[in-house]
């Protein structure tokens, strides 16, 4: 008897999905314009979180407006981790091949992590708080401290914008 094994043909990588050329570029495309819109949400946030920072006369506006900001966050960093997440399944870099595309998935799986836990809470306490002073009510209570959100996240998605241009060598060891 006669056993048959598949090999992969010569330059065929038997880990990556075979897909068409269009469905990588178009991969790739939303994946572009997902961190870019997300880049965009956090500097928008920044914005609103450093204004009243500057002019206290703004910070009922610019808190009421930060809760509005939560949905579209978690929106394009989830489209953005899965758009990544398809493209490492589908080209020769690999998911967790390249320790360059291992760190990119950590920082995203992170990044997505504190939209949630954290930052989701803090703009809607942030919400409450400005339509408090709208309304002219006392300033009850403490309002988080949200300059640190913008800044890590615009800092990590810059540094995973880089090592996606810069490609350093190095794989992932097997062990």
């Amino acid at each position: 008897m006669t056993t048959v094994t598949a090999r992969p043909r010569a330059g065929r990588d038997p880990m990556r999905l075979p897909v068409p050329r269009r469905v990588r570029l178009g991969l790739l495309v939303v994946h572009i314009v997902a961190t870019a819109a997300w880049i965009g949400l956090d500097v928008a946030l920044a914005v609103l979180v450093f204004v009243p920072m500057l002019d206290a006369s703004w910070t009922a506006v610019c808190h009421q407006v930060l809760p509005l900001l939560f949905w579209p966050l978690l929106t394009t960093a989830l489209l953005s981790l899965v758009s990544g997440t398809a493209l490492g399944l589908v080209t020769r870099w690999g998911l967790v091949r390249h320790w360059w595309v291992a760190v990119k998935l950590v920082m995203n799986l992170l990044l997505v992590t504190l939209i949630v836990v954290l930052l989701g809470p803090g703009l809607a306490d942030a919400g409450r708080h400005g339509r408090a002073l709208a309304a002219g009510l006392p300033d009850v209570g403490e309002v988080p401290r949200l300059f640190m959100p913008p800044s890590v996240s615009i800092t990590l998605l810059v540094l995973a914008t880089v090592l996606s241009v810069w490609k350093p060598r190095g794989r992932v060891r097997k062990t």
